[in-house]
């Protein structure tokens, strides 16, 4: 019975274990994690110094069998000078490369039996510092497969770097330069020509260089090389003796085509042929203007600030307030500009500068310049007889040139210029006397830096004739008023009596045709009245009673005192009109 105890408590502790394992394998499985980085993230160097970074992976305790990437980095900062494989992939599927101009390193490797570790060397780089500064190196992608038999992609971070360089302490040690010694009767140093970089002394935005040179008969073989020293010895060796070369993938910067020919002697000299390249743009270009420049100035200096991978920003274009461009050309890079003297306003400048292959950057800039305050006439007397020669005086900045404005209104200004004194007075005399009209005066200055003012406000002067001539004038001018005010006034009274005698003549009339009327009415009224009473008594004669009806009796009566009461209406406004006209 123990026995039997014993199995079963046995086989409940390795059920037990396997679920425990079981249930690892599955969390293991469900929290896969990989990181990429570079090995040390920090350091600090020496312009000039080569340090070694290793690009390494941690499974953390994950299987993997597969990892890939890419790096970048500032080529004007750093740049790679080696790069080789390490110890924990042995399969490539690219071989491991680099690029100093595109600022780029690429890998893709794995393993058939996997890999699990926290620190395995995926690449090695060696760096070189190329001038003081920060510069960083980055993942710029990169993936890292499990070994699951279905390649998923357990990369959850990538690490790049971050380095400080610093400029030299000490002089570097000067480059030993190694000079080949030919034996003799070997052949002279290579004439090379090339129709793509023919100018050694410039610099080309074209990354393919066709290089050629003439072969004599003598010459068995021919040794080249590339690389960026200027005194190399080439190493690569053509049995059959090649008469030019095409180079598809020059780099950014300066390299040196090295090329030595061969004949029965031995190795005759070498040639170097310098081959520059740069295909980016400034990397910085600014314009600005000099710190706390003086905008009353009108000479102003623009200060560029320029930076460039490879060649350097010597050449300039610059538009000022749109006009026409114009070039100039410097020995440095970051230099000032001069412009032209600059009238008080608001300017635009437009710079385009252009490194030694032609790649340009741009920048504009806006300021104003400031005008001083404008000059101050005094005494100016604002009326002036014809024939005087008058003296305008002002007030300005010291010693400066005053430029005075004459003009007549409706002809062409004339301009005079003076000298203020150390008050800062002037003074301007015509050179002529003034013809009788109105005068506008206005003036500007300029001090002795070239600055300008602002213009001075207009005065206007009205130059007049003398003494009698202007009586006489003024005469002239009251007659030629009042005549024409006197014949008007004689005029008007001829009318006024002529009108006058019109309107008695008119009352009298309306009195006398009034009488008659009234005459006519009452004598025309009485008819009328005497022919009713009449017909009255004709219908009573008529009558047995000799009487009249009661409705007869008092139509008679009503039109009786119609008739009365037409008659009076009608006196009443003959009497009106004879006292409208009184």
């Amino acid at each position: 019975m123990n026995a039997i105890t014993t199995i079963t408590s046995a086989r409940l502790r390795l059920t037990i274990k396997l679920v425990i394992v079981g249930l690892a394998c599955l969390w293991g499985n469900a929290t896969l994690a990989a990181t990429l980085s570079l090995s040390p993230s920090t350091g600090v160097y020496s312009a000039g110094q080569n340090f070694t970074e290793r690009v390494v992976v941690n499974t953390a305790g994950a299987a993997i069998n597969a990892a890939e990437g890419t790096l970048s980095f500032k080529p004007s900062e750093i740049t790679v000078v080696s790069i080789s494989k390490g110890t924990t992939f042995n399969l490539w599927t690219s071989e491991p490369s680099f690029s100093n101009s595109a600022g780029t390193i690429n890998f893709s490797g794995g393993t058939p039996t996997g890999y699990t570790g926290n620190g395995g060397t995926v690449l090695t780089i060696t760096f070189k510092a190329k001038a003081a500064g920060s510069p960083r190196v980055n993942f710029a992608s990169g993936a890292v497969l499990a070994a699951d038999g279905r390649g998923t992609n357990v990369l959850t971070g990538m690490n790049g770097g971050s380095f400080t360089i610093s400029a030299p302490s000490i002089s570097p040690v000067p480059e030993t330069i190694i000079e080949y010694i030919p034996p003799a009767n070997t052949p002279a140093a290579p004439v090379v020509k090339s129709t793509t970089h023919s100018d050694q002394s410039r610099w080309y935005t074209e990354k393919k260089a066709v290089l050629s040179w003439l072969l004599s008969p003598e010459v068995t073989a021919v040794r080249t090389l590339l690389d960026e020293r200027a005194t190399s010895v080439p190493s690569k060796v053509y049995d059959t003796p090649i008469d030019t070369i095409t180079i598809d993938a020059l780099e950014e910067g300066v390299q040196y085509f090295h090329i030595q020919f061969k004949n029965a002697d031995g190795w005759g000299k070498v040639s170097h042929y310098r081959l520059a390249v740069d295909t980016v743009a400034p990397t910085k270009f600014v314009v600005s203007l000099e710190a706390n420049a003086d905008l009353s100035s009108p000479e102003q200096k623009l200060v560029i600030t320029a930076e460039d991978a490879s060649s350097e920003v010597k050449r300039f274009k610059v538009q000022l307030d749109g006009n026409e461009p114009f070039e100039i050309t410097n020995v440095t890079a970051s230099s000032t500009i001069l412009l032209p003297k600059l009238t008080p306003g608001y300017h635009t400048v437009v710079v385009e500068g252009f490194d030694e292959a032609g790649n340009s950057g741009i920048d504009s800039l806006s300021f104003s310049i400031l005008a001083f305050d404008k000059p101050q006439f005094f005494d100016v007397p604002t009326r002036i007889s014809e024939g005087v020669i008058p003296v305008f005086s002002g007030v300005t900045r010291s010693n400066a040139d005053v430029i005075v404005i004459l003009a007549k209104l409706g002809t062409d200004p004339q301009e005079t210029t003076v000298r203020s004194n150390e008050a800062g007075e002037f003074s301007f005399i015509p050179e002529a006397k003034l013809a009788e009209g109105v005068y506008e005066l206005s003036a500007r200055a300029i001090d002795q830096y070239g600055a300008q003012s602002e213009d001075s406000d207009i005065i206007r002067v009205v130059v007049e004739p003398p003494g009698i001539i202007r009586i006489g004038s003024l005469l002239v001018d009251v007659l030629s008023v009042i005549v024409p005010l006197v014949v008007l006034a004689v005029f008007l009274i001829f009318i006024s009596l002529y009108a006058l005698k019109r309107l008695r003549s008119l009352k009298l009339g309306v009195a006398r045709e009034a009488k008659e009327a009234v005459a006519i009415l009452e004598r025309e009224f009485a008819s009328l009245t005497q022919s009713v009473l009449q017909h009255g008594k004709t219908l009573k004669a008529g009558r047995k009673t000799n009487r009249l009806t009661k409705a007869e009796q008092e139509l008679l009566d009503t039109l009786s005192a119609s008739l009365v009461s037409a008659k009076l209406t009608i006196i009443k406004e003959i009497t009106d009109v004879e006292d409208i006209v009184e």
